[in-house]
């Protein structure tokens, strides 16, 4: 049996024998510059900027809170100084998956983002719980907070949280301009770079989200208590933040376990791209398919083939094909030939997937 090997990654990107397949244009590879792209510097610039931001106002809002004895308002500039550290975080895993790979990382680091994704998902689990407990001793002995500060602190608040969160929104967005291009477009590389740090920006939104939400819960318990509502809505408030805060929290910790696990992407059936290998024309068999991310937006794909023909170009052509039409970073294809009856049942050694 005769085997070759074709890898379709960055490094083949400019191989000899990585030819494209007729009428199909090569799309560029992933650079390896450790540069952000200028999407990716978009999305860095954006998280600056609010990192900014959220730092300055976390001491007027906390000061706000203490000087209105609100709660909710406490557990909010709380959440906001854990955000100084999630974003922070988010800023160096963007950098850090950039990087160029290493003969230890070969990959390069783009595990880094799920890793800060799992991060800030743990720290809003963690503040979740301080403004559960802070209301259940608010519920037990609750003052009365002055609701004319809670009120303007709560206003405040919400813009700049509101604010901050829209901007990280954007970013998560930044570089897709599916309109022009399409979904997946090979003529547009950027848009796969802003997409693969999309995990990673969800996972500070979160904390923005929650932000905005605690503030929004703040501004309505503010002004209950101002036409003479139950003080006791105050940390109420707070209950409703952290259900949705959790909820938020587990699902963005589950996705970034998935990609750690080197689950199959959503996005990526297995199914459908074994069928796709099948019709390629010289294909008769594929076994050994394996499907796995990188990181958010960075997959792999690898694949045995067993071919019905002896083509020097098949594996270079078949790799550039599945790159094309699933967008996938790093593709790998090893291509069988046996004498006699090549599309036979496969040895004993091979296992199906």
């Amino acid at each position: 049996m005769a085997h070759e090997h074709v890898h379709e990654h960055p490094h083949a990107a400019g191989d000899d024998h990585a030819e494209p397949h007729d009428h199909e244009p090569a799309r560029p590879g992933p650079r390896l510059t450790g540069a952000f792209t200028p999407g990716e510097a978009r999305q860095a610039r954006r998280l600056t900027i609010v990192l900014v931001i959220v730092a300055s106002f976390f001491v007027f809002e906390l000061a706000g809170a203490i000087a209105a004895r609100s709660v909710v308002l406490q557990a909010d500039a709380a959440h906001l100084l854990m955000d100084v550290l999630a974003l922070a975080m988010s800023l160096l895993a963007m950098r850090l998956a950039v990087r160029r790979p290493t003969p230890r990382f070969t990959f390069g680091l783009r595990r880094a983002e799920p890793v800060a994704a799992i991060f800030n998902a743990t720290l809003v689990l963690g503040a979740t719980v301080e403004i559960v407990s802070e209301a259940v001793a608010e519920l037990r002995g609750h003052g009365s907070p002055n609701a004319t500060i809670m009120l303007y602190v709560a206003v405040a608040a919400l813009g700049v949280n509101g604010a901050s969160a829209w901007l990280i929104h954007g970013a998560m967005h930044d570089g897709h301009d599916h309109a022009a291009h399409g979904p997946g477009d090979p003529d547009n590389p950027d848009e796969k770079k802003s997409h693969g740090h999309t995990l990673n920006l969800r996972g500070a939104w979160l904390h923005l989200l929650g932000d905005t939400l605690g503030a929004l819960a703040a501004l309505a318990a503010a002004i209950v208590i101002r036409v003479g509502g139950p003080t006791a809505v105050d940390p109420i408030a707070s209950f409703v933040v952290a259900v949705i805060l959790v909820l938020g929290a587990v699902r963005l910790m589950r996705d970034a376990t998935l990609v750690l696990l080197e689950a199959a992407p959503p996005h990526l059936p297995i199914a459908t791209i074994r069928d796709a290998i099948l019709e390629f024309p010289g294909v008769c068999d594929v076994h050994d398919l394996h499907v796995w991310m990188l990181g958010a937006g960075h997959d792999a794909i690898t694949a045995h083939v067993r071919a019905t023909i002896s083509d020097a170009t098949l594996g270079a052509r078949l790799s550039q094909k599945i790159r094309a039409r699933f967008d996938v970073e790093y593709v790998t294809v090893q291509i069988e030939t046996d004498g006699g009856d090549p599309c036979g049942a496969p040895p004993s050694q091979y296992r199906a997937p």
